[in-house]
């Protein structure tokens, strides 16, 4: 995630253009990482918005600038964890509330390039909220195991494990397809 740590510093310190600033810096990479948590366009809209809202509410909290990245994702994990225990228990690709990924919905290019492989998401819906999650976080944003572990209050060998299972699922319904890229 790129933002300018000076904009988090104002921003904690009640700068409210700062943290404009922050959120047009930070939204793009929220909104990925949510979409490919919840395989649904609509819902990662909403969760990034309430996310932004508790972080504008609680930056003054917030005792290190550095630790800004993992501090928004806290919150980002806890409102997609929220959301699905409220709402979708049994979530999952069968789930007949579970959308398809409709690429109108998305204005910024750099979404646009990581939703481009329509196959990959079909494949993410296949893995359970906690596996896309990781994914999300190891793959897609390059946080280490022990990063992941933090966010989402994981031992990170665990988090390492799953993501192995995780891949293999994927690569397993990449063959089921009958193709290799």
């Amino acid at each position: 995630m790129k933002y300018d740590i000076n904009n988090v510093s104002k921003a904690i310190n009640g700068d409210k253009e700062s943290f404009s600033q922050l959120y047009r810096e930070i939204y793009p990479d929220l909104y990925k990482l949510c979409v490919y948590m919840c395989s649904n366009v609509d819902i990662a809209e909403d969760i990034v918005s309430e996310t932004v809202i508790d972080a504008y509410k609680g930056i003054n909290k917030l005792q290190k600038p550095e630790s800004f990245d993992f501090w928004i994702l806290k919150i980002l994990s806890a409102k997609v964890k929220k959301f699905f225990k409220t709402k979708y228990n049994s979530f999952s690709a069968n789930n007949p509330n579970a959308s398809a990924i409709d690429d109108s919905y998305m204005a910024d290019d750099n979404v646009n390039q990581v939703i481009e492989h329509h196959d990959l998401i079909t494949a993410m819906k296949t893995l359970d909220r906690t596996e896309r999650m990781i994914i999300s976080l190891c793959i897609v944003d390059g946080y280490s195991s022990k990063a992941v572990g933090e966010i989402l209050n994981m031992n990170p060998n665990t988090v390492r494990s799953k993501l192995n299972r995780s891949l293999s699922k994927l690569k397993s319904q990449k063959e089921v397809k009958g193709y290799d890229r």
